[in-house]
């Protein structure tokens, strides 16, 4: 069953439904480029060792978000250093 938040104004709500999507570990950034539309696209992977030492990096997740959402998403990380 999803669990269910609000977020926004109480003028203007944005219902967020979350479903159970599974959190992924990342470790790299594998992408990070802005398109033509201003798309901005980022990409992360997992490192790891296989049995011969040889590291190795699995695409975990792929992210593409209009520009002014990674800036909003940027800010929120400085907010998060204090």
């Amino acid at each position: 069953m999803p669990s269910v938040g609000k977020l926004g104004t109480p003028e203007d709500p944005i219902f967020v439904f979350d479903e159970g999507a599974p959190a992924l570990y990342v470790d790299l950034i594998t992408e990070l480029e802005v398109d033509e539309n201003d798309i901005v696209r980022i990409s992360f992977g997992a490192m790891s060792k296989n049995g011969d030492g040889q590291t190795k990096a699995m695409i975990a997740v792929r992210l593409r978000m209009p520009k002014n959402i990674a800036w909003q998403f940027r800010r929120g990380l400085r907010e998060l250093e204090g």
